[in-house]
């Protein structure tokens, strides 16, 4: 038998999915469905030098994404010592990215948490799965006077917005960033609608914008009689905060997304991230699924 670990290739893609879709048959993620998987081959296969497989007799088999918290084994491969592997990568590929530590999704079930003590992690935090249920009443958006808000266009180059992405979150516990190569891609791709992406900028500069919302419409989830709306991102320069710019938005986001026909509308949200946790609390968002982050510092040893 030959095992080993190598880098992620783009021909790698469809066996990447299989192993996606096996662990999530097996091990049912709370939270995730296939959309999510999706969205997440997606963005490995757009940004392949942070990933790195495990091949078993030239069989794809496993897989870690430090940028994506996630290191998942197919369950048909579990117990050979994969995980072990692709974790020791995954070190590599996170030093290689200036990272000092670690991160990697654990759920609350199953033995992903006895692995993740095996190699060092100890919990660290919790991001939450929030829905707003239809029935919920919001206000309508109502921006402070001088502020112009509208769709993205041709008016904002591309760079740019990635640029306002990138200050937005600077600060975010999840470290959050992009390139411009990578939102140029996912602006590529068939579905992409600029109108699900809203900025705000001071009316004496329009073309300077310091604030944005994100949304989507996804399939019905089982149970649904409606597709859901996911609120991806909501984001305010760190010098624009506290004038109600992330409230308006989003309340601007969710009657966007109303007026498409949706039911049920989520997002997710860091447990550390108390001033962007207290404003969806307060709009009637309810934490449904907890999802724990398990960290490790670098320079701490391998379990054995």
């Amino acid at each position: 038998m030959s095992v080993g670990v190598r880098p992620f290739r783009g021909e790698d893609e469809s066996a990447l999915r299989r192993v996606m879709v096996a662990a999530l048959e097996v091990d049912g993620y709370p939270g995730f469905n296939a959309t999510d998987l999706d969205r997440e081959a997606f963005s490995i296969v757009g940004a392949p030098d942070g990933v790195a497989i495990s091949v078993e007799d030239d069989v794809v088999c496993g897989y870690v994404s430090p940028r994506h918290d996630d290191l998942t084994v197919h369950p048909e491969y579990r117990r050979r010592g994969h995980g072990r592997r692709l974790f020791r990568a995954g070190l590599g590929l996170a030093a290689d990215a200036g990272a000092d530590e670690i991160r990697f999704y654990v759920p609350l079930s199953g033995g992903g948490q006895a692995f993740a003590r095996a190699m060092g992690l100890a919990y660290s935090s919790s991001m939450w799965l929030m829905y707003l249920p239809p029935e919920t009443s919001v206000p309508e958006p109502a921006f402070p006077t001088g502020m112009l808000v509208r769709p993205f266009g041709e008016w904002l180059p591309l760079h740019g917005f990635v640029a306002l992405l990138n200050a937005s979150f600077a600060d975010h516990p999840g470290a959050l960033s992009w390139t411009v190569a990578e939102i140029a891609r996912a602006h590529a791709r068939p579905d992409f609608d600029p109108s699900t992406i809203t900025l705000a900028s001071p009316a004496d500069r329009p073309d300077d914008p310091i604030a944005f919302v994100r949304t989507a419409v996804e399939p019905p989830e089982e149970g649904d009689p409606s597709p859901v709306g996911d609120v991806r991102l909501v984001g305010v320069l760190a010098d624009w905060r506290g004038r109600g710019l992330g409230r308006e938005l989003l309340r601007l986001g969710i009657a966007q997304l109303r007026d498409r026909g949706v039911g049920r509308i989520k997002l997710s949200v860091e447990a550390e991230n108390d001033v962007a946790l207290g404003l969806y609390v307060r709009t009637g968002f309810r934490s449904i699924v907890q999802w724990p982050h398990w960290t490790r510092p670098l320079g701490a040893a391998v379990g054995s």
